[in-house]
């Protein structure tokens, strides 16, 4: 007597068509013309933590710099598209890297602040994707307040998607006081990737 496949339940079933062939962590994505793809499941994120001395801050706008080398850098779990041959996080440029149009992206900056002079109250937070090395094309803009004795650290998150000039420039932060100047050691950045654009 034939059964219908439909109808098969428990060790009759079998595994989804290529899983054979499919590496460990894969997922099956259809493409919605009858057929799909195994690969990876495209999140996955980094910490960078700078590891030099101390950033000062003025009153004109300059790029924070996070060169990676603190001990608690990590980039173990990077999406698995760019794990064995990029970062989200460009030391050289000191800027955000997208890797596709469409993406999503989770990002916090932990700004420790380790001196003051000159009375400043608000840093101002910019982050630009115009390549330019200075604000020229902004997509955050935010004022935030720096009272109280020093040190202590001020932690910021945003989301951030991905257009045509994100990607092609990268995204840079641009930090600068409302007076005065501030000192910032040892910042870190810590992006996540959400979501991939070509999904």
């Amino acid at each position: 007597m034939s059964v219908r496949h439909s109808s098969l339940t428990g060790t009759a079933l079998h595994e989804p068509k290529g899983v054979a062939a499919a590496s460990n962590k894969m997922v099956y994505i259809a493409d919605g013309a009858g057929s799909g793809a195994w690969t990876y499941f495209p999140t996955g994120w980094e910490h960078s933590k700078d590891n030099a001395s101390a950033q000062t801050f003025n009153t004109s706008a300059a790029q924070l710099s996070i060169d990676g080398a603190g001990s608690a850098s990590e980039n173990s779990y990077l999406p698995p598209a760019i794990r064995a041959s990029g970062a989200l996080w460009n030391t050289t440029d000191d800027a955000i890297t997208p890797i596709a149009l469409g993406d999503a992206y989770s990002v916090r900056v932990d700004l420790p602040i380790t001196a003051k002079s000159g009375s400043p109250g608000t840093i101002l937070v910019q982050l630009d994707i115009g390549g330019t090395g200075s604000p020229s094309v902004v997509i955050v803009n935010e004022s935030v307040a720096v009272p109280g004795s020093v040190p202590y650290t001020v932690t910021l998150s945003y989301p951030l998607f991905v257009g045509a000039t994100f990607l092609a420039n990268g995204c840079e932060i641009f930090l600068s006081t409302d007076t005065g100047t501030i000192d910032i050691t040892a910042p870190g950045i810590t992006i996540i990737r959400d979501h991939a654009g070509g999904i």
